[in-house]
């Protein structure tokens, strides 16, 4: 008998979070898409290298990036619940792998996401960079 119940609560909360993710690319695309909600964040990636495209999109997220036979660098904007979140992975053959991320209010100023974000990976980097020297 409480089985029953246990599997029905299970299932109302698989179905109500379906249905939070549908509201929630709905909302996104009411508001242009991923590359029209997040343009400065979009264009800031394009912009790292003249061989960065967009990989990959869908209704809550969009990768962007590159790659080369010496590494490759890519930034995934994500929409979530009132937030975007933003993560950076660089791969390189001499320095290695690296990863960061960032969760901004979904209407926060982008200028001010990407200026943190720029302000982040100049200060990791010099780190990794000052291990090497």
């Amino acid at each position: 008998m409480w089985w029953i119940i246990i599997i029905g609560v299970i299932l109302f909360i698989i179905i109500k979070f379906v249905n939070d993710i549908n509201k929630q690319a709905n909302a996104v695309a009411k508001q242009g898409g991923m590359r029209n909600k997040y343009r400065t964040l979009v264009e800031y990636a394009l912009a790292g290298d003249q061989r960065s495209h967009i990989v990959r999109e869908d209704g809550t997220s969009i990768t962007i990036g590159c790659s080369s036979p010496g590494g490759s660098t890519y930034i995934d904007i994500v929409q979530t619940f009132g937030s975007v979140r933003i993560r950076w992975n660089s791969t390189s053959a001499l320095l290695g792998n690296h990863k960061l991320e960032w969760q901004f209010d979904e209407f926060m100023d982008q200028e001010k996401m990407v200026d943190k974000i720029e302000h982040d990976i100049q200060v990791y980097m010099t780190n990794v960079f000052q291990k090497f020297s």
